[in-house]
């Protein structure tokens, strides 16, 4: 596990409580021998904090990004512009905003955020975002959005060019299909599991390594999701991950690629 880069981390400050700051996220990361971290918050751009860790914490990697939620305008490339410029790698499309996310968690989705209009094509506005990203080589998150939107995205990417993650695919709120995984990693896209759903009992393990085997580990990254207050700390929650992994029959070059050579890949490490 040396070396590791988790891909999907919360940390505070944030405006929901969290499990540890962004100081001591690189001080275990650091003790674990760790590379380091994508910091993510569904409300405000983390660029400037990975900045911030990267000057403090030589010899570690910390990377940030942007959530199209409310907060950043919605579906706003200008943000998205805005993101990459103070060094942000990463675009999540909405998340807690999301439209379908909020279906799914019965709250109100009159002002949820999706991607299709009333004929079910991508807004223009969408597609901007994919073409900022792909102009400053930022990785394209699916967030909460349904699958058929992740889809969608995907489809329109092919012209584009964008390396697009599946976010925790697995996740029932956003649930993939292993057909439309293996269509998505066939028009380039990464798929993405995280530990958050193992560890709260939403996916199987049984169910995340049959898909993992479906698409091809050389397609897949595993992440944590995790800074949660009532999670582990999320370099614990990797440690548990990857034996899980081990013991569900993958090698140890197979779990070294999910979790350490795949995301410095995609990061340019």
């Amino acid at each position: 596990m040396k070396n590791v880069i988790d891909m999907h981390v919360h940390t505070s400050p944030d405006v929901v409580a969290r499990k540890l700051s962004d100081i001591e996220l690189a001080e275990r990361f650091r003790d674990a021998e760790f590379t380091g971290a994508v910091i993510k918050c569904h409300y405000s751009d983390t660029a400037p904090r990975a900045a911030l860790l990267n000057e403090r914490y030589k010899g570690m990697k910390f990377f940030g990004g942007i959530t199209l939620n409310r907060q950043a305008g919605g579906i706003n490339p200008q943000a998205v512009e805005a993101s990459a410029k103070m060094g942000g790698c990463y675009v999540w499309f909405p998340t807690m905003d999301a439209r379908h996310y909020l279906n799914h968690r019965k709250a109100d989705a009159a002002n949820g955020i999706s991607i299709l209009d009333d004929e079910g094509g991508i807004i223009p506005e969408a597609l901007r975002v994919l073409e900022t990203a792909g102009k400053y080589n930022m990785l394209v998150g699916t967030g909460h959005m349904s699958a058929d939107e992740g889809m969608a995205l995907v489809r329109e990417n092919v012209k584009i060019g964008c390396r697009i993650v599946l976010t925790h695919a697995d996740n029932p709120a956003d649930f993939y299909t292993v057909q439309q995984q293996e269509e998505a990693v066939s028009m380039g896209a990464v798929v993405e599991h995280s530990y958050f759903t193992i560890y709260y009992q939403r996916t199987p393990i049984e169910l995340m390594c049959e898909q993992i085997r479906a698409v091809g580990v050389e397609n897949v990254f595993l992440s944590s999701d995790l800074g949660q207050p009532a999670s582990p700390y999320p370099d614990e929650g990797l440690r548990d991950f990857a034996e899980l992994i081990r013991a569900n029959g993958f090698s140890e070059s197979e779990t070294r690629s999910m979790f350490r050579d795949t995301p410095a890949s995609l990061l340019g490490i």
